[in-house]
């Protein structure tokens, strides 16, 4: 039975997705010297997303792929976000499985302001600090999670923002749930501007989509 358009809508929303993305799809997409390689992750998602339910005796042959994402490298222009939305849209539509959009400058922001919160008793600060966790438990704890512009988020002395994303890749990964990512930031680079261990787990637990070619926006 189809699922009434409405529904898809509401879901929409709880996921996140920018309004003016969420009529993409593979299918639709243009940029088909890429699409294909998305296409085929979704096709065997089994062998990436593992439930607590499945029997080890079905887990996939090939351990290695197991918690493996997508990482959408690139320019500015180049329509990493409209891929890799399109792709968490196909997972959802055809897998029927709960997806999540998030940039990683948000998860930041937010989750400075929710340690902020911590110590407060006002009943305003204390439903901001559980609304907070609720937005960052569904980027950690959903099927498959959309991290938009990593590199993007304003970083200091401190190292938060490296710690943050060290911190949440890994437990996505361990926990076979995969992550798309899309960044600026080259992968050689990876240990350098993140944690030096950094660049070494991105090589083994994604797959590259190197997106060339002029900034579409400045057309």
């Amino acid at each position: 039975m189809a699922t009434d358009p409405r529904v898809h809508a509401l879901r929409m929303g709880q996921y996140q997705i920018p309004r003016r993305l969420r009529g993409l799809r593979l299918h639709t997409s243009a940029d088909s010297e890429w699409k294909s390689a998305c296409q085929e992750w979704v096709d065997n998602l089994q062998d990436y997303y593992v439930t607590d339910k499945r029997p080890l005796a079905k887990y996939p042959e090939d351990w290695s792929r197991i918690g493996r994402g997508l990482l959408y490298l690139g320019p500015p222009g180049t329509g990493k976000t409209s891929l890799a939305t399109a792709t968490l849209l196909e997972v959802y539509y055809a897998k029927r499985l709960p997806v999540f959009f998030m940039a990683y400058a948000d998860y930041v922001a937010m989750s400075i302001e929710q340690f902020g919160l911590q110590d407060r008793k006002e009943p305003e600060a204390i439903h901001r600090w559980w609304e907070i966790e609720d937005t960052l438990n569904s980027a950690r704890q959903a099927p498959v999670l959309l991290l938009d512009d990593v590199g993007k988020e304003h970083r200091t002395k401190s190292g938060y923002a490296e710690n943050e994303l060290d911190a949440l890749l890994r437990l996505r990964h361990r926990e076979a749930r995969p992550t798309l990512i899309t960044s600026n930031v080259p992968p050689k680079d990876w240990g350098s501007v993140y944690h030096e261990s950094m660049g070494s787990f991105i090589q083994e637990s994604f797959t590259m989509i190197k997106m060339v070619g002029e900034d579409r926006r400045a057309a």
